[in-house]
């Protein structure tokens, strides 16, 4: 079933006047359109400034498209009343880059997590507290971190973190944006492993933003290739690139030791 619909997003963001000339608007997001199904994993790959970012952030609903239209669940996220957004915004939950920038320093672990139940839930401290155990749990964490504070954490820790707090609501949807580039070849290795296993155990749907094409091959289903704000080629599972924003992002893909590097063949 079609959990997610993209349909021809457009995004144009105002460059500023040069001295008395009028500004024109500059297109970051051309004609978008795809689907994604429920329990599916889509990848969206692409280099720096090829708009992927600011289409996961119109697909979260902190930016707004200028023209198109986004239905989650049969529901347009830009038109729904304050009722059904607030729905929506239990089932699309977001991981990002930084993790540390994520939390509040202040807070503690527990604070961070039991605050999705405070903002939508009407548990007991007790049932809160039992929550938050079980989301630790779920992303292999020790209840004793409960009361840590996020500098306290090491960046796996942290990210992990960040997950548990996404899963928290029990979304249909998570979109991660570069959710792992920041962390070691070893790290991303087991936080792409937690991710297919809560995959599978909680029929999540992901939308895996990266500039990676081997992480992304990793965790997709199927991937799109985005370039200059549009989609330029799927790739399936056959894994052929034909086009030349994919070719790049294949040709920089290094191989895991350095004496294969001369050794590495173009793609098909």
């Amino acid at each position: 079933m079609t959990l997610l619909e993209v349909k021809n997003i457009e995004k144009y963001y105002a460059q500023r006047p040069f001295l008395f000339k009028r500004g024109q608007e500059a297109p970051v997001l051309e004609n978008v359109t795809f689907s994604l199904q429920e329990g599916e994993c889509l990848g969206i790959v692409g280099q720096s400034g090829s708009g992927k970012s600011t289409l996961g952030r119109i697909i979260l609903g902190i930016e707004r498209p200028t023209n198109g239209e986004l239905i989650f669940q049969g529901v347009n996220l830009y038109e729904a009343p304050s009722k059904e957004k607030k729905m929506i915004r239990r089932n699309l939950q977001a991981v990002f880059q930084n993790s540390y920038h994520s939390f509040n320093p202040k807070q503690t672990i527990f604070e961070i997590l039991e605050e999705p139940f405070l903002n939508f839930e009407h548990f007991s401290k007790a049932e809160r507290q039992q929550k938050v155990r079980e989301l630790l749990d779920c992303v292999e964490l020790e209840w004793a971190m409960a009361q840590n504070y996020s500098s306290q954490l090491s960046g796996g820790q942290q990210q992990r973190v960040n997950i548990a707090r996404a899963l928290a609501l029990k979304p249909k949807l998570i979109v991660l944006d570069e959710a792992i580039s920041s962390l070691d070849m070893i790290l991303q290795k087991t936080i792409i492993e937690l991710l297919q296993r809560l995959q599978k155990e909680l029929q999540l749907a992901y939308l895996f933003i990266s500039h990676d094409l081997q992480a992304t091959r990793f965790m997709s289903d199927r991937i799109l290739v985005m370039q200059h704000g549009q989609l330029v080629e799927e790739i399936g599972k056959d894994g052929t690139y034909q086009h030349p924003a994919s070719q790049a992002l294949y040709n920089a893909i290094l191989p895991s030791h350095p004496r294969e590097r001369k050794k590495k063949d173009r793609p098909n």
